[in-house]
């Protein structure tokens, strides 16, 4: 499950950089939080981004480079989702089996 752990953080993490980030001038202070959560052999891994935009599954051209972060997710996890925060925000998260 370390392998897989990984790569799920690796991904949602790099999401959350790309696409969790408000653009705007006055970002003085944005925060991206990682959290790991274990319960017996299941492990929720969750990412909280100031974004609102929802998460997206692409379907990227052959030989297109990314697009294919949530797609790994979706393969590595038992499940996954997101949700939005109030007031502003989202969380993105995958649980994984042991």
């Amino acid at each position: 499950m370390h392998d897989s752990m990984e790569l799920v953080v690796s991904e949602l993490a790099t999401n959350a950089l790309r696409h969790g980030l408000i653009l705007s001038a006055a970002r003085d202070r944005e925060v991206i939080r990682l959290s790991l959560i274990r319960r017996g052999a299941l492990v929720t891994c969750a990412i909280t981004d100031p974004g609102a935009e929802a998460p997206v599954m692409r379907d990227p051209a052959p030989f297109e480079p990314g697009g294919l972060g949530l797609h790994i997710v979706e393969s590595l996890s038992v499940r996954w989702g997101w949700c939005s925060l109030a007031p502003q925000g989202k969380a993105v998260w995958a649980v994984l089996s042991g």
